[in-house]
């Protein structure tokens, strides 16, 4: 009779650990290939009106922050002829195994800009979406000549977060984020209307759409996979059976166009 050992090091992983490694390689990619599409509007929601926001003119910074006209409310942002849905967060996960990343093209396993920068320039977050790669830094920059502050909070349960004062032309670098499934929430609590959201994943397959609402994902793998898209306003894509994303089907050597996404 045959005796088969188990490390004792195996013992002390998570239930679905193992599944979850057999995951990484069970879809190898198929090629590779361009995925796009347009997120927009629900027509039969109503747009919302994007007005100015009432507390700038109560604020003692009132001066600069209008000095550039009104500051009108980010947080749904459409188009007015194409119903295009800016600000959206779009990323490609593993078709087998949604917490898993889907196998990268040997182009872009390298990260080449090494930081990404969000600013505040005049009282309101530039971008007010930033996607970006567990790798690089976050650099948060003030380059308004009044001051703000800098705060980021992400999974509470694992400590992410922290709270800076930015007087002018003040810079201050974020290393070593990881990555999360949601967003981290940006705010300046001098300014109490400035919010803003920073997607951090392990993979380069992600995107923020445009004012148009469009998306590109390049030399991404062909073959299986998810589409999850995210927006502050509503959440997940189709709710909570959108938590990890719609299947997509992805074809080598091309563009798959996955036409108007409607949210």
């Amino acid at each position: 009779m045959k005796r088969f050992f188990i490390p004792a090091a195996m013992l002390l992983l998570p239930a679905g650990f193992m599944l979850s490694l057999a995951g990484v390689n069970a879809q190898p990619p198929q090629g590779w290939g361009t995925v796009k599409g347009r997120l927009i509007w629900d027509a039969n929601v109503p747009v919302p009106e994007r007005k100015p926001i009432a507390a700038v003119a109560a604020n003692n910074d009132k001066a600069h922050c209008l000095s550039k006209g009104p500051i009108l409310d980010e947080t749904v942002v459409v188009h007015a002829k194409n119903k295009g849905l800016r600000w959206a967060l779009v990323v490609l996960l593993d078709g087998a195994n949604p917490n898993m990343p889907p196998p990268i093209h040997p182009d872009l396993k390298e990260i080449k800009n090494k930081e990404v920068v969000i600013d505040q320039p005049c009282c309101m977050f530039v971008p007010h979406v930033l996607a970006m790669r567990q790798g690089q830094t976050l650099v948060a920059k003030n380059s308004a000549p009044i001051a703000h502050n800098f705060k980021w909070t992400g999974n509470v349960l694992k400590g992410v977060g922290g709270n800076v004062l930015m007087p002018p032309n003040a810079v201050h670098r974020i290393p070593g984020l990881a990555a999360e499934r949601l967003p981290m929430s940006i705010d300046c609590n001098i300014h109490s209307w400035m919010h803003a959201r920073v997607g951090i994943y392990n993979h380069p397959y992600f995107a923020v759409t445009n004012e148009n609402g469009a998306f590109e994902l390049v030399k991404a793998p062909a073959g299986n996979f998810r589409l999850w898209v995210y927006h502050e306003s509503k959440g997940y894509r189709g709710g909570a059976k959108g938590k990890n994303g719609e299947p997509i089907q992805i074809k080598a050597d091309a563009v798959t166009d996955l036409g108007n996404l409607e949210y």
